[in-house]
């Protein structure tokens, strides 16, 4: 299990960064989606089932939907999207020595037999699903349906304008 965490972080760092460099902003929205993908792998696999689920299904799902959507409406002439970006040549390495500095990370971390403190998770609940989000983690619900709205809110206020 650690050594599958620890790939996932990795594979988070990755697509974290070609998310934040990327020049076009439909793969960023994809490769935020990965990294999403990724952290609900790890959230399965340290027992908050619940927290995986949510964080695939809005997260990766929903708001990769929206964001896309938004993308779409926004057309913008590909020249003048290149004169933004004169500075390319600059930066072109960075991604490279970022995704490489990241594996080299999990390499150390793999090869080197670190402990992470994986064993002091807490155990999986007994409480049932109602309980833990209307009781428990009320925030936590009410934070996700601000979320939820908010995105609405703004691909109709795009769609409007278009």
């Amino acid at each position: 299990m650690e050594v599958i965490i620890t790939i996932c972080l990795g594979f988070m760092l990755v697509f974290a960064i070609v998310a934040v460099m990327n020049k076009s902003l439909l793969k960023s929205a994809i490769a935020l989606a990965l990294v999403s993908i990724f952290l609900g792998v790890i959230l399965y696999l340290l027992t908050a089932k619940w927290a995986a689920v949510f964080e695939v299904s809005v997260c990766s799902g929903l708001v990769t939907v929206i964001s896309i959507s938004a993308i779409s409406l926004t057309h913008e002439e590909k020249e003048q999207l290149q004169k933004k970006y004169m500075d390319k040549r600059r930066m072109a390495m960075l991604p490279y020595l970022l995704i490489l500095c990241g594996f080299l990370l999990v390499f150390i971390v793999l090869t080197a037999k670190i402990q992470l403190p994986y064993d002091q998770l807490a155990e999986p609940s007994t409480e049932t699903l109602s309980e833990a989000l209307w009781d428990n983690r009320q925030a936590d619900v009410w934070g996700q349906i601000i979320i939820l709205l908010t995105g609405a809110f703004a691909v109709v206020t795009l769609f409007k304008e278009a």
